[in-house]
């Protein structure tokens, strides 16, 4: 039985330590094919030990605002939830990224903005 449950424990092992730091500095390839834009988000997120997180992310794009936004959501071994309000052509926007978490640490979703619809990659550095 003690044989059994370390195995049990060995095995589990990994993905508690996946999900138990999700933090770090994530970087966003985002496409909103049907306008023709792209950019790269750089986001520095600190995990608060349950999954949530939370910091600014550096947009590449030339509509830069004047401070990066903050970024808030959730992030587990299965699950990539952030968003942040930004500027678009000086117009308020909401940007929410939710996709799944592959098994390499990669995600591939899409990107919400109440309007139209996006996508995106993403990877832990």
């Amino acid at each position: 039985m003690k044989k059994l449950l370390l195995a049990l424990v060995v095995a589990c092992a990994p993905a508690a330590a996946l999900a138990a730091d999700m933090g770090g500095s994530w970087t966003i390839n985002a496409a909103f094919d049907s306008m023709g834009i792209k950019y790269v988000a750089t986001c520095d997120l600190k995990d608060d030990g349950t999954g949530k997180v939370s910091g600014p992310c550096h947009l590449s794009n030339g509509d830069q605002p004047a401070t990066d936004p903050a970024a808030t959501g959730t992030i587990s071994a299965t699950a990539f939830d952030i968003g942040y309000d930004t500027t678009y052509q000086g117009t308020p926007v909401h940007l929410e990224y939710k996709g799944p978490v592959a098994a390499d640490g990669t995600v591939t979703g899409t990107i919400d903005t109440g309007g139209p619809q996006g996508t995106f990659t993403a990877s832990k550095k």
